[in-house]
C-alpha cells in the first residue's frame, strides 16, 4: 500500500516548520551581551597598521596587523588543533629570551604522557602563533584577540579552503609573564 501523494509531500514540510521558525528566532540574537573582543575572520591583503602601542592591538586588528608579543620571558598553556598525533592535547611553553627552551604535556592522551617532552618541531610561542594570526596569504584567519589583552585567545588559519586537513588552530591560556 503506498502513501497518498499529497500526505507524503506535506510531512516533509511540516517536520522542517519548527526548525526555520528557530533558525529565524535565533538570527536575531545579537553581540550586544558579548565580551568585547577584537575578531577578526578576514582574509587577503590587511588594512593599514594602526598607531596602537607594539604590546596592545588597537579596535579593531585586522589579519597582518597583530603586533607581537611584547615580553620575552614567559610561559603559556597551549593547545593545537590539526591533523597531527597529539591534536588536543594540552602543552606548557616556557620561553626565555624570545625563544622556546622547553614544552611538556600537561596530560597524557594520543600518544603522549603528561608531563612528557613535546617534540622540537612542535615548539611554538606566542609570536608564532600571532605570526599565524597575520598569515595574509591564507585563505580564512579567524582570530579572537580580547580588548586589552597582549596576546590572542584562539587563532585558526586555513591555508586553502579547498585542501582538507592543512587547517590548524592555536588555544592560548595561563599566560605568565615571568621577571
Amino acid at each position: 500500500m503506498q502513501p497518498r501523494r499529497g500526505l507524503a509531500r506535506r510531512i516533509p514540510m511540516l517536520t522542517l516548520v519548527p526548525l526555520l521558525a528557530a533558525s529565524l528566532v535565533l538570527v536575531g540574537c545579537g553581540a550586544e551581551d558579548e565580551p568585547d573582543t577584537a575578531s577578526d575572520t578576514g582574509s587577503g591583503p590587511a588594512s593599514s597598521p594602526t598607531s596602537a602601542p607594539p604590546s596592545t592591538p588597537a579596535a579593531p586588528p585586522t589579519v597582518g596587523t597583530y603586533p607581537e608579543f611584547g615580553p620575552e620571558d614567559y610561559t603559556f598553556t597551549l593547545v593545537v588543533s590539526c591533523f597531527c598525533a597529539d591534536a588536543g592535547v594540552p602543552m606548557r611553553v616556557t620561553v626565555v629570551d624570545d625563544e622556546v627552551t622547553e614544552a611538556v604535556y600537561t596530560r597524557g592522551g594520543r600518544g603522549v604522557t603528561d608531563g612528557g617532552p613535546v617534540p622540537r618541531g612542535r615548539w611554538t610561542s606566542l609570536d608564532d602563533v600571532i605570526a599565524a594570526a597575520n598569515d595574509t596569504d591564507a585563505e580564512k584567519v579567524e582570530v579572537d584577540w580580547p580588548a586589552g589583552q597582549d596576546h590572542p585567545s584562539s587563532v585558526s588559519v586555513d591555508t586553502s579552503t579547498r585542501i582538507a586537513d592543512e587547517e590548524v588552530g592555536y588555544a592560548v591560556s595561563d599566560v605568565v609573564v615571568n621577571g
